[in-house]
């Protein structure tokens, strides 16, 4: 399993995403976390979930859930005790090489491609992604939203934790994903992250390609003139 992770501030003050890797002698996990307000938001749930995959390390129906339900709890305590706003998205894989299953909450985004183009997308949890599922925007527009970054579904807040998780799916030899925050999607077209993977010899190599294109892109201003804090893993089956 060939995988490769960055984790780069953006013109915050500090860095309110998180990335997590842990692997057991058959099995991984990955986990991106982008926490809205707070930098302690994302650090909290990606270390319940490495330690939750720890405790297990094996993929099931109710694995990936449980880790979201105990990552809400240990987030719900640092709301009553500390800070009462620590809304957070993430994203979280679980793979053997052979079966995957992933779920997600927000706007942090699962990438699966398939003999070289998108195969799937996961699904933003967020008003700007409502009006594309309503038709009133096409799908690319979505990052050119102000509305991307406003979320009815988070960690956080009881009423709103709803998190998605996938079945789990079959791996098939060259499928690759790409798991990352709202920072590092908004700057990259879909048809570029299909083009670098498919000229990638490594994850290293596909993340760096998209590096180079991300920030071209931003010192244009393609998409957005904010720059924030970007994180991704690239995995290569």
């Amino acid at each position: 399993m060939d995988f490769a992770s960055m984790c780069e501030i953006g013109q915050k003050e500090n860095n309110n995403d998180f990335i997590g890797i842990s692997e057991d002698l058959h099995c991984a996990c990955f986990a991106v976390a982008d926490g809205k307000n707070n930098a302690a938001a994302s650090e909290i749930i990606i270390n319940s979930v490495l330690n939750d995959f720890k405790s297990s390390a094996e993929i099931t129906t109710t694995s990936i859930p449980n880790f979201f339900e105990n990552a809400q709890k240990e987030l719900r305590k640092e709301v009553t005790c500390r800070d009462p706003n620590l809304d957070c998205s993430m994203a979280v894989l679980m793979t053997n090489g052979e079966m995957a299953v992933w779920g997600h909450i927000g706007d942090c985004r699962i990438y699966l491609l398939r003999e070289d183009l998108l195969y799937e997308i996961t699904p933003d949890h967020s008003a700007a992604y409502a009006a594309y599922e309503a038709g009133d925007i096409r799908y690319p527009k979505i990052r050119r939203r102000r509305e991307r970054h406003t979320l009815f579904r988070h960690f956080g807040a009881e009423d709103a934790f709803r998190p998605e998780i996938s079945l789990p799916t079959l791996i098939k030899p060259g499928d690759s994903f790409l798991l990352c925050s709202d920072g590092f999607w908004e700057q990259i077209h879909e048809r570029q992250i299909e083009k670098t993977q498919r000229k990638s010899k490594s994850a290293s190599d596909w993340l760096a390609r998209m590096q180079t294109i991300i920030q071209k892109n931003g010192s244009k201003h393609k998409y957005t003139r904010i720059k924030d804090d970007m994180s991704a893993i690239t995995i290569k089956l």
